[in-house]
């Protein structure tokens, strides 16, 4: 039990960034779900963000979503950035 735990196993690590990415991917979509849910791009973005593995880039996408909260086409950026992916 006590290697299940420790800092050199790296399943433990990866099953960590998995949860965080999941966490990080259902925040994010009810963000962007609650503004642009009626929007025909948000179909597009829901299949996008769902291809995305790396907690990293979902984290990235979380710190735009912040940064362009207030933009009309943070829709359209979020999907740019996904596609250049």
């Amino acid at each position: 039990m006590k290697e299940t735990f420790s800092l050199n196993n790296p399943s433990t690590h990866l099953l960590a960034q998995l949860r965080l990415r999941n966490y990080f991917a259902s925040y994010l979509k009810q963000i962007i779900a609650k503004r642009f849910g009626d929007d025909d791009k948000y179909p597009l973005f829901e299949q996008l963000l769902s291809k995305q593995n790396n907690f990293e880039f979902v984290n990235y996408l979380l710190i735009l979503t912040d940064k362009y909260r207030n933009h009309a086409d943070l829709l359209s950026i979020l999907i740019d950035v996904m596609q250049r992916d």
